[in-house]
């Protein structure tokens, strides 16, 4: 087979030199090709007698040539190169594939962080405008359940029922018991003479609950009639024979030191102190004492109170300055200063200075009530006491004096009786007055030597 070319291999290609060697090729060519030998295999099946005449060969030669394709050796090069740029072409177009299934891919995964991301941004506008709606709702909800002082008035940051219980405190005003400690938490406070021109306070809390009360003193029937309208826990050491008939014999609920001396302590922070201006107590063990008697609650009369965030309209502020008179002694006359800024009136003694609350950190802060109140009351002996002591009558009616936002209003004062609550009404148009919302100060000045002024 010198001169050929080996076959593609698996393929039926034939390659002849040149063309003047064709027919001698051919023929050796087609004998030793596979088609002769399957032709043979087929023609013994049907010819037994193996005989093959020329003009069949050349039959069978053509249909060899007609089977296979014979091309020329010029014509070799041209097919590889027409192959080979087809497979240059398909790789080029599986390479366009993969590059532009690569783009798509890219491309919706742009589009789907695109959609992620709006969806986010929905969500939170959505979520925003759901948390500004449920603020908008809570801070209506507030605004319609705002939360005041029953005695005071005052907002506050937590509910107290109207009905809680009270407790009324006697602290004491000697020059030595000076400076006090909860007169300024107190919601209420009255003033009077105790004895021997010495004035004395009764505080009363509800909603607040200061660390430390006193010094605690003892009882006066003035006071014990003052605090039968609120039904409080009255808190005292000792008191007066009359006061201390009035309290076991009138239904009060009663706290002597001198039966439980455990609800009671000598004060430590203002060293010094001695008795009997040294006696204290606490908030926390005057509430545990009430809880474990069952004074958990009082029947509340306050007084009437002006609308929440109202501002009363005043054309001249004509009462700045207070003087009220209870005493010969001017240790025990109160002084008031209006402060525009806080509308409220800074205490002070007319001989003595300012008047200062003590904190249990040891500081002083001055007291300051919203309104201050003067009430003329009518001196009485005291009874079964042979010193000479008198008191005061606080029900059924009298002269007042209302000094709030800087003005005065001259006012009447009634009660029917101690356990009804007081009440004060404009001497003009006989109508109740409405308080500023804060700590009221009411003191009782004797209609003997007692007076008020202001300018």
């Amino acid at each position: 087979m010198d001169g050929f070319k080996k076959p593609y291999r698996g393929t039926r290609h034939v390659y002849v030199h040149d063309k003047e060697h064709e027919d001698k090729t051919l023929v050796n060519l087609y004998k030793d090709s596979e088609f002769a030998k399957e032709n043979a295999i087929k023609k013994d099946a049907k010819e037994p007698d193996d005989t093959l005449d020329i003009e069949r060969e050349e039959d069978d030669i053509e249909n060899f040539l007609n089977d296979s394709k014979v091309e020329s050796e010029e014509e070799v090069p041209v097919k590889k190169s027409v192959k080979k740029a087809k497979k240059k072409a398909a790789k080029k177009k599986k390479a366009c594939k993969k590059i532009l299934k690569t783009i798509l891919k890219i491309f919706f995964a742009i589009l789907l962080i695109a959609a992620a991301v709006i969806g986010v941004l929905l969500l939170f506008k959505a979520s925003t405008s759901t948390n500004v709606i449920e603020q908008n709702k809570i801070q209506e909800a507030v605004a319609d359940n705002l939360y005041y002082a029953p005695l005071t008035g005052i907002e506050i940051d937590h509910k107290v029922d109207a009905n809680a219980g009270i407790t009324c405190a006697m602290i004491e005003n000697s020059v030595d018991a000076r400076p006090q400690s909860g007169l300024r938490a107190a919601e209420i406070v009255y003033e009077a003479i105790a004895e021997g021109g010495i004035s004395r306070f009764m505080a009363v809390y509800q909603a607040n609950k200061p660390n430390y009360i006193g010094p605690l003193r003892s009882a006066r029937l003035t006071f014990v009639h003052f605090a039968k309208q609120y039904n409080c826990m009255y808190v005292h050491v000792g008191g007066a024979t009359n006061a201390i008939n009035e309290l076991r014999g009138g239904g009060y609920r009663e706290m002597d030191a001198d039966w439980n001396m455990n609800k009671y302590a000598s004060r430590k922070i203002s060293p010094g102190r001695y008795a009997p201006h040294n006696v204290y107590s606490r908030s926390v063990w005057l509430d545990e004492y009430a809880f474990k008697k069952g004074w958990t609650t009082s029947t509340l009369a306050s007084f009437a109170r002006i609308q929440p965030d109202t501002i009363n309209e005043v054309e001249k502020r004509d009462a700045t300055k207070i003087n009220i008179k209870l005493s010969g002694d001017n240790s025990y006359n109160p002084h008031f200063d209006y402060n525009a800024t806080t509308n409220t009136y800074l205490r002070s003694h007319q001989r003595g200075g300012a008047h200062y609350d003590k904190e249990e950190n040891g500081q002083r802060i001055q007291i300051a009530p919203t309104v201050v109140i003067a009430m003329k009351v009518h001196v009485i002996p005291r009874a079964q006491d042979v010193n000479g002591y008198t008191d005061h009558v606080t029900y059924g009616e009298g002269e007042a004096f209302v000094f709030q936002d800087g003005t005065v209003t001259a006012a009447t004062w009634r009660r029917n009786g101690p356990a009804d609550p007081l009440k004060f009404y404009n001497k003009t148009s006989n109508e109740e007055i409405l308080l500023n919302r804060g700590q009221t100060w009411i003191t009782a000045y004797p209609d003997t030597i007692g007076a008020v002024n202001w300018e």
